[in-house]
C-alpha cells in the first residue's frame, strides 16, 4: 500500500502567492490550506486521528491497553 507523504510549509506572507501558485501547477500534488491559527487550535485526538495509518495505531494501542498489555518509554534522558 502506498501512502501518501504529508508535507508542512511555513512560507513568509511575501512568498505564499508565488509557492501556491508552484504547488498547484503540480499535477500529482493536493494543496490544502491550513490557517496557522486554526490549526494550532486543532484538538490532538483529532489531529492524531486524521489519518488511516495513526488511527490504526491508536485503536491498537488501546485495545493492548484493555487487554493489560502497557508500554511504558522513558522520554527523557537520564
Amino acid at each position: 500500500m502506498n501512502l501518501p507523504m504529508k508535507i508542512e510549509l511555513e512560507v513568509p506572507d511575501s512568498k505564499v502567492s508565488f509557492i501556491m501558485e508552484l504547488l498547484e501547477s503540480i499535477p500529482f500534488i493536493k494543496v490544502k490550506k491550513t490557517d496557522i491559527h486554526v490549526a494550532s487550535k486543532m484538538d490532538t485526538t483529532n489531529y492524531l486521528l486524521s489519518t488511516p495509518a495513526n488511527e490504526q495505531r491508536l485503536s491498537d494501542a488501546l485495545e493492548r491497553s484493555k487487554q493489560g498489555i502497557i508500554e511504558h518509554h522513558n522520554l527523557f534522558k537520564e
